[in-house]
């Protein structure tokens, strides 16, 4: 018997340890950025565990040694799933940040140290990137390889067109997928969302990247420098006279920035191969008949450029203007759904309304001065394949 007896005592000891490691806090989704103004912004994160958190935060300091983290914030009640907004934050200044979670039992959990910089002044330069269609199936990698090339670029913010995840109902999509791929770049800039359809307006993505008034809220506006990006849910009935179309128009309508820029999932001008109908033995409609009458509401109220996603290429318009080309007054619409969806090729005739088109995946990074806008088209090489500009006297 006594031969068995210490190999006994050590299965009840390893058998033990588990239950140990479970009470230590551990993260589930590292923290992010959301919901950036020049004086707030949003730090969410995740625990497997429910833990009560903080974030620990300060502005950046000239000769500092370490990052400033001298500030904490409110305390998140204990939960997994932690949202702290941080206020009274100085205008275009960088922040370093990290956060703090304790266990029920007493531990403590630490990030990494991050750092963000709060909304420029009105009149700063700014640059963004537009993510669309980082769904990941079939290449579940490609929407991290973009999140790379982006932080490359040392942009202020990012928009995101839709379709984040494969399917929105999905956890793993979320939490194996999109946020981990996308938490480095996520982590020190913000990314502003709109829904599209893989999401299935699944309550996964109204906790992770939702507007904060909630699932009602769809359409917004996100002001940055002299530049206005309204972001809507087009998924939603857009009829003219529907709740959704006023309540994109009353953004429209109370925006009195320079430049004004809508974001939203669905294509308007499309020259996709089969998804409006199969080119090889048919015609296309050239874009989603149901969002046809939404360019005149563009023009109505003076929106520069367009962005959605929806097919997975890339597609660039000349400046339109009562559904014709409008060298002068046009709206450039630009299609930009190449974050990691499977590749779309466009029909084999050319569009009346294209510029430029392309196979591959991409981003679009936006840059604004005053009155100049600069926007470029950037594949998995970091090559610059598309660009344009913008400008305006006023």
């Amino acid at each position: 018997m006594k031969k068995y007896l210490v190999p006994f005592i050590c299965l009840l000891i390893i058998g033990q340890q588990p239950s140990f490691a479970a009470d230590r806090p551990s993260f589930v989704v590292l923290p992010y950025l959301q919901w950036a103004t020049q004086t707030s912004i949003e730090i969410k994160w995740e625990t497997e565990q429910p833990t009560t958190g903080w974030v620990q935060y300060g502005p950046a300091e000239f000769g500092a040694k370490a990052p400033n983290l001298s500030l904490t914030s409110a305390i998140s009640a204990d939960t997994t799933f932690h949202t702290v907004r941080l206020t009274g934050l100085a205008i275009q200044t960088e922040h370093f940040y990290r956060t703090v979670s304790v266990s029920q039992s007493g531990d403590t959990l630490y990030s990494n140290v991050y750092p963000f910089k709060t909304a420029v002044k009105d009149d700063s330069p700014i640059g963004f990137i537009v993510f669309s269609d980082s769904q990941g199936r079939p290449n579940p990698n490609v929407w991290g390889q973009i999140a790379t090339l982006a932080e490359a670029e040392r942009p202020d913010f990012a928009i995101h067109a839709g379709d984040q995840v494969d399917n929105g109902h999905r956890l793993s999509d979320w939490i194996g997928q999109f946020l981990p791929q996308g938490q480095p770049f996520m982590s020190k800039y913000n990314v502003y969302a709109t829904i599209g359809n893989h999401e299935g307006d699944a309550p996964y993505f109204h906790k992770y990247l939702g507007h904060p008034e909630g699932r009602d809220k769809r359409a917004y506006t996100v002001t940055y420098g002299n530049a206005q990006i309204i972001l809507f849910d087009s998924n939603q009935d857009l009829s003219e006279g529907s709740k959704h179309y006023k309540e994109l128009e009353a953004e429209l309508a109370k925006s009195t920035a320079r430049w004004k820029i809508v974001a939203h999932h669905h294509c308007i001008y499309s020259s996709d191969n089969d998804d409006h109908g199969n080119t090889h033995v048919a015609k296309s409609t050239l874009g989603i008949p149901r969002l046809a009458h939404l360019p005149a509401l563009y023009e109505k109220y003076d929106v520069d450029l367009v962005f959605y996603g929806h097919v997975h290429a890339y597609e660039r318009t000349w400046p339109l203007r009562n559904n014709a080309v409008d060298t002068q007054n046009g709206i450039v619409y630009v299609q930009t759904g190449g974050n990691g969806g499977g590749l779309e090729t466009p029909a084999l005739m050319r569009s009346w309304f294209t510029n430029k088109i392309k196979y591959g995946h991409h981003f679009s990074y936006v840059r604004i001065a005053q009155g100049q806008l600069q926007c470029q088209a950037i594949d998995l090489n970091g090559a610059v394949f598309d660009q344009f500009e913008l400008k305006k006297d006023y």
